[in-house]
């Protein structure tokens, strides 16, 4: 993710996937033949957290606000990936997630806080109980706020580590605090959080600790945009069956007993946008959508040709454009469809 603030949305910084793996590997035992749900509310192009869920046999969800990396996560091997602001954009449950893999952006917001504690707070309280945070921060953000935000979301600390191969800590002093969601009762004291702080290991030596056995985490109940990115509706539409349904559904309406000759295209065009599809279509993505729609005549110049491929003449015949308006029904979204 971004270490700077103009690079928030612009840019970012990939976290290294060999150290993740590392961590991962000295911390966490993942249980056999069950699926752990694994998160990453800041994904960036999604290298992460498809790699968790190749690795370890996720089901993986990723949020990110940069429309160009969403649609590259997009393209990866990743369950679910929603393109928004991960602080004000998405809706979300809580205390579902087994494994949430959280690197925000190191900097501090337009309200002066930093981003770091604001993302904790805003989905720390997605890790399931008995489910691990995976959090990667710097010393910068590494305070009393910090450690008070986690010990009041019921997190035990339980390891930190550092590599020293990485470019993230050669340049910032990254490092990878593994934290163990208990009880929403549950308080650590202070001082817990502040000895991984201050003591995180190299994660390149041979260290022995007790691993957490990850719980398993369960599906969301609540998981979405606030508002689906235009690109996305596009892209359900692009793949659905919408203009063959229209014409379907314009066939099937009863006007072959009405009418003399069944509507062309052209004239199935100008009855949806009148009206005579009325009702609600399903996409392929679940969302309901109705179509309302206009049409307005012009005039179009026609070239004709003679037999030797010269124009001879123009005329000028009626045409028509068809302007249809869907409203998303399960986003409250106008689409225009031309």
């Amino acid at each position: 993710m971004a270490r700077l603030a103009s690079e928030t949305k612009m840019g970012f910084y990939q976290t290294s996937l060999l150290t993740i793996k590392k961590v991962m590997d000295a911390s966490v035992i993942f249980p056999e033949d069950k699926t752990v749900y694994a998160l990453d509310c800041c994904a960036g192009k999604g290298e992460a957290i498809e790699m968790l869920g190749a690795e370890y046999g996720c089901n993986t969800y990723a949020v990110e606000l940069d429309e160009d990396r969403a649609k590259i996560a997009t393209a990866r091997n990743i369950n679910t990936v929603l393109n928004a602001d991960a602080l004000s954009g998405v809706r979300k449950s809580n205390h579902w997630v087994g494994l949430n893999f959280l690197n925000p952006p190191y900097d501090v917001s337009a309200s002066g806080s930093r981003l770091e504690i604001d993302f904790i707070e805003r989905w720390g309280l997605t890790t399931a109980i008995g489910g691990v945070l995976i959090l990667v921060i710097n010393p910068s953000s590494a305070n009393e706020k910090m450690a008070t935000a986690l010990r009041v979301q019921g997190y035990r600390p339980m390891f930190s580590f550092y590599d020293p191969e990485n470019d993230d800590y050669k340049r910032f002093g990254q490092f990878f605090m593994v934290l163990h969601q208990q009880l929403p009762s549950f308080r650590a004291s202070l001082d817990k959080f502040y000895s991984l702080f201050d003591n995180a290991l190299n994660i390149n030596d041979d260290i022995e600790l007790e691993k957490i056995k990850i719980r398993t985490g369960v599906e969301p109940q609540m998981l979405k945009e606030i508002h689906v990115p235009r690109w996305k509706i596009e892209k359900h539409l692009s793949g659905s069956r919408l203009k063959k349904l229209f014409f379907d559904e314009l066939r099937s309406y009863g006007l072959s007993t009405k009418a003399i000759a069944h509507p062309n295209e052209g004239q199935s065009a100008l009855l949806i946008a009148s009206g005579v599809l009325n009702k609600k279509i399903n996409l392929a993505n679940g969302d309901a959508v109705i179509l309302k729609g206009s049409s307005t005549k012009f005039k179009k110049d026609v070239a004709q040709m003679n037999e030797e491929g010269e124009v001879s003449s123009v005329k000028r015949i009626d045409a028509y454009k068809t302007v249809v308006y869907g409203l998303n029904l399960s986003h409250g979204q106008f689409v225009k469809y031309e």
